[in-house]
């Protein structure tokens, strides 16, 4: 399901919301922002760590659509946009964080996007038939 010009602005503003309230002179101790997009309503709401909301955004293309798959994909998209962009280099949080796709529970679903300067999280993509590979590559080795 592409999205319209107007949710992805209106995505983009909630995160950016959410940006603007770390954007200060003192570090913010925050591991994960919570997103909840709750598929009844077409609402998305992000939350810190004490479940404070952050930012609310409806999105009219959501309601009634509860594909997790579907919110994971979009989601996950707009965050490694904005991550290139610089978006979240100006904000004022010990690292690592990450933004986490989380259900009504609040309970976690994926991670989105861990944002450290050190580390690198491989996606499940790029590490399909890793095990095979290595596997060729040993027998090989061993062979010879």
């Amino acid at each position: 399901m592409p999205l319209s010009k107007q949710t992805q602005e209106s995505l983009r503003n909630a995160i950016n919301d959410m940006a603007k309230k770390y954007i200060t002179a003192e570090t913010a101790m925050v591991t994960d922002f919570h997103i909840y997009a709750n598929g009844d309503n077409g609402t998305l709401t992000i939350y810190d760590d004490d479940d404070n909301s952050l930012a609310r955004v409806h999105i009219k293309e959501w309601e009634n659509v509860h594909d997790e798959k579907l919110f994971e994909k979009v989601l996950r998209g707009e965050l490694a946009k904005m991550q290139k962009e610089g978006i979240f280099e100006s904000i004022n949080i010990v690292k690592p964080y990450s933004f986490v796709l989380v259900d009504e529970d609040k309970e976690a679903i994926v991670d989105l996007l861990y944002i450290d300067d050190d580390t690198l999280i491989l996606s499940e993509d790029l590490l399909k038939g890793f095990d095979e590979e290595m596997n060729d590559f040993l027998k090989h080795l061993l062979e010879d």
